[in-house]
């Protein structure tokens, strides 16, 4: 059986970048729900101020 160790090295490399990429996706998804949530959570416990 004949492994070609370059073409392997290369899929395990772009599949390990594709991994990554899509587990940064995951972290800027999460960081605009947290950003969105601090945004609440900030609005919540301002003062109470007289609307206009």
């Amino acid at each position: 059986m004949n492994i070609d160790a370059q073409a392997l090295i290369n899929k395990m490399t772009s599949n390990y970048a594709q991994a990554i990429a899509v587990k940064d996706q995951q972290l800027a998804m999460a960081q605009v729900q947290i950003d969105q949530l601090n945004a609440k959570l900030a609005e919540q416990h301002k003062p109470n101020k007289a609307k206009a």
